[in-house]
């Protein structure tokens, strides 16, 4: 072995260039070589929780054993244990003992509060969001609040009770256990609670927890709806909404494109004190609308800051909002803003309303309020606050009301374009009437609540509304007129319903307000309500009236409306009755208690054909107020056995302007013989003047037959077969001799099959003839077709991520043509003359319907 000399030995101590490098390096080598050579780290280990399609390939394993380790982990959660790789199909001893020793599990971050909420309810935020149809403003409710579930040992009875399916028994019962056992610890507390009743501890259980967390990081959600469907009819006994207006003629006259419907909302929370939101609406074929143009162009826009929850001493700040709010006070007799009429709403199951303020993102146009709004609890009173300034949406009138125009009805619209297509008179081109922000108003009220026990109160409301045009509701100013505005009949030959007639605005409307100098006219509704529960019994109501005293304040006097019902729950029976009462004079804009009609059945507002445009149908079509009734209801679920329940629907009313009877019955059976099949039958017969043979509004008999069989498959698929038939005798009109019958009839099928719990399609396919309503998932949809059609939808919803999912719909309806209608050249204006005909353009053969959602939870 060669020496090294004294002169090398000192150059490698000392660092001669390349010496030091050379060193590490074989340093580097032989740590290498003993790491590679070593057993087990033949090479680096493979994290399953990490890993991607193409690593797992790479693996000694088949390509379906790879691609079910994949979706393992996508779409049932991470591996928590090498040993799980046994529940995967197609491994064996021989695999297992390959891969043990190439791969690994890492332990995955703990998921936000949120995102674990999500995982947990997964199920039933996809169920709410595709059963919107139902009630408008409660889903987006309901899913917020199951995102950040409250203590229910912190709830008062106003919370408890806003939650679905949540009776004002049950909350009682609640209320009364937490008070004998000191605090709920768990589920299993919750359900023995003495009184609660099945459906509502099966709700309830989604939206509470039973300690408090800290939620202080920022969370929140995104939603966007787009669709191009028509507008349809809310109630599902109403004929289908005329097809006012051709959407592609219109948008050729304006400039505009085709474009669909819009909703978005954007909402954030930090911790439990703060909610900021903003939403955007903008309808089908509809122009933009913007809420400043400088200096820049910025859309109408909703939105609202909440601060929720502080305390100081024995005062409770419940709610303070700031922006654009919503207020529902008892039983919606005296003040509810929301654009949409709900028959039958009479505050119990999916029939029930959110009571209190609450921020407003939702689709309202029409009925907005804007300003600020407080509740606040001190012991045992509970007051509510509210002041508004916003525009609304009206009716123009052509003859100046001391030097100013008068407005003649609010009117909620489909599609607000600046002037109203149709209408000659009022276009930019003549008078130049916009009815969009006609009017400005301004709205302030309150509400002031004692309540003596848990669930038994005494409350009063009063609100007052002050408008800058005059009020004058003259129907003469609706009806038809020719070019020149001649009228083209006396209404009094056409009608004489005195529920146009007895509409709120005249000399007693004139008047001033204290807070705003523009305010020329007013209006003004005051009342109150009271609940009672004692044992499992419930006792509501409310009574409000409208101030027609003029400009002084006359208590109790001007026309009244009356509520009141009756409650009783047992664990598998309920029973409800309820009376109302409105008086014909009770024009209240914001009343939205319980009817089976909306305001202006049956009038010559519902006849559009005869109006100065059809597009002032809607006056009638999407009008939220009841009409003037008033009539007995009762409604009772019953469960039977575990296998069988009923429920039954009775009500017997009169509506108030020309004394019509009118009763509805409807009854329900759902049989489930084996836990996989349920059977459903649902059966309604109703009529109007069944005992007046002179009137030309009667109709003998309205029967309507469902049938569904519904078999509930694993992994949550289910697949449906429904029949429905429905037969409608008329009475003998003028121009038709002896009673005829109307049919409707339909069959139809449906599947939904959930690939995994990240991917679920359905479908439906079904044939339909004369009238026929349904619920297809995302929408509640009404169909007519008098030769009869083809209708089908795919839908396919997908967890792209644990907190992204959407859904994409197609709809197609093929109707069978009709060869013997007679038609006159299309003309652009339509003058709604008596007798003449719509063009040919106006009827529809097929549609073709898409609706996408995007919903992101942070």
């Amino acid at each position: 072995m060669k020496k090294i000399d004294k002169t090398t030995f000192i150059s490698l101590k000392h660092g001669v260039p390349g010496g030091r490098f050379y060193a590490s390096l074989l340093l580097v080598f032989l740590m290498s070589f003993c790491f590679l050579t070593s057993p087990g780290f033949a090479q680096q280990k493979i994290d399953l929780n990490r890993a991607t399609l193409e690593q797992l390939k790479a693996l000694p394993v088949s390509p379906e054993l790879a691609q079910e380790l994949y979706n393992r982990v996508q779409f049932k959660g991470y591996f928590t244990s090498i040993y799980q790789l046994w529940e995967l199909p197609g491994m064996d001893a021989e695999t297992f003992k390959k891969l043990k020793p190439l791969v690994k599990i890492e332990p995955v971050p703990a998921a936000s509060a949120v995102q674990e909420r999500i995982e947990q309810i997964y199920y039933r935020l996809e169920r709410w969001s595709s059963n919107e149809g139902i009630s408008n403003d409660l889903i987006d409710l309901w899913i917020e609040k199951a995102l950040e579930p409250v203590n229910i040992n912190k709830l008062g009875y106003d919370e408890l009770v806003n939650f679905q399916n949540v009776s004002p028994v049950d909350a009682v019962a609640i209320l009364q256990q937490r008070q004998r056992v000191n605090f709920f610890r768990n589920t299993r507390d919750l359900r023995y609670t003495p009184g609660l009743s099945n459906y509502a501890y099966r709700s309830l259980r989604n939206f509470v927890q039973f300690k408090d967390e800290t939620l202080s990081q920022w969370h929140g959600s995104f939603l966007m709806r787009v669709d191009n469907f028509p507008f349809i009819a809310e109630e599902a006994e109403q004929s289908p909404q005329a097809q006012f207006l051709d959407i592609t003629q219109q948008a050729s006259e304006t400039g505009l494109t085709q474009i669909p419907t819009v909703y978005s909302r954007l909402r954030f929370t930090q911790g439990k004190h703060l909610d900021f939101g903003l939403s955007y609406v903008r309808a089908n074929g509809e122009p933009m609308n913007y809420a400043f143009t400088s200096p820049f162009h910025f859309p109408e826009t909703k939105y609202h800051l909440t601060i929720k929850d502080l305390s100081w001493k024995n005062v409770l700040l419940k709610k303070l909002i700031v922006g654009y709010y919503k207020v529902t006070l008892g039983q919606g007799v005296i003040f509810e803003n929301t654009d949409f009429f709900t028959p039958r709403k009479s505050g119990y199951g999916f029939r029930k309303r959110f009571n209190g303020i609450s921020g407003d993102l939702s689709r309202n146009r029409e009925f907005t309020l804007r300003g600020m709004a407080f509740e606040t609890v001190y012991q045992n009173w509970r007051a509510i606050g509210f002041i508004s300034m916003d525009s609304r949406d009206a009716i123009l009138n052509k003859d100046d009301y001391l030097g100013k125009p008068s407005f003649n009805h609010f009117i909620v619209l489909d599609q607000r374009f600046k002037y109203t297509p149709g209408d000659t008179l009022r276009g930019p081109n003549n008078l130049d009437m916009s009815w969009l922000d006609a009017v400005n108003e301004l709205t302030y009220g309150a509400h002031l609540q004692y309540t003596f026990t848990p669930g038994t109160f005494l409350g009063f409301s009063y609100y007052e509304s002050a408008y800058d045009r005059y009020l004058n509701p003259d129907p003469y100013q609706v009806v038809g007129t020719d070019y020149s505005g001649n009228q083209n009949w006396d209404i009094r030959q056409v009608t004489a319903d005195s529920e146009i007639k007895q509409a709120y605005g005249g000399p007693v409307s004139r008047g001033d307000n204290p807070l705003w100098s523009q305010a020329v006219s007013f209006r003004r509704v005051y009342g109150m309500n009271f609940q009672s529960v004692w044992k499992n019994l419930a006792f509501q109501g409310e009574y409000g009236i409208l101030d027609k005293s003029g400009g002084s304040f006359k208590p109790l006097t001007g026309p009244r409306a009356l509520v009141a019902s009756v409650y009783w729950q047992q664990e598998n029976f309920n029973l409800l009755l309820l009376y109302r009462n409105y008086d014909l004079g009770f024009d209240n804009p914001y009343q939205r208690s319980f009817s089976n009609y909306r305001r202006y059945k049956g009038t010559i507002f519902e006849d559009y054909y005869y109006l100065q445009t059809p597009l002032y149908g809607q006056l009638y079509s999407n009008n939220p107020q009841p009409q003037a009734e008033a009539g007995f209801y009762i409604s009772s679920y019953y469960q039977i056995t575990r296998q069988l329940r009923t429920n039954l629907q009775f009500d017997n009313w009169t509506r108030k302007s020309d004394r019509a009877k009118n009763y509805r019955l409807v009854g329900t059976v759902d049989y489930r013989p084996v836990f996989p099949l349920g059977i459903q039958i649902r059966h309604k017969w109703q009529s109007r003047e069944p005992q007046n043979d002179l009137t030309p509004n009667q109709f003998y008999k309205n029967y309507e037959l469902r049938g569904r069989l519904r078999f509930r498959l694993s992994n949550y698929d289910a697949f449906d077969l429904i029949y429905a038939n429905s037969k409608l005798v008329v009475h003998p009109r003028p121009r038709v001799f002896g009673d005829f019958v109307l049919d409707g009839e339909a069959m139809g099928v449906s599947y939904a099959h959930n690939f995994n719990r990240n991917y679920r399609l359905s479908g439906m396919l079904m044939y339909y003839k004369g009238f026929f309503w349904n619920f297809e998932e995302t929408q509640f949809v009404i169909m007519d077709s008098p030769r009869g059609a083809m209708r089908f939808f795919i839908s396919a919803y997908s967890r792209l991520t644990p907190n992204l999912s959407v859904r994409l719909k197609y709809t197609a309806d093929h109707q069978l043509p009709i060869n013997n209608i007679q038609f006159q050249p299309y003309q652009s204006t339509i003058d709604a003359n008596p007798g003449k005909m719509f063009g040919t353009l106006w009827k529809r053969s097929q549609e073709h319907l898409f609706y996408f959602e995007l919903n992101y939870n942070f």
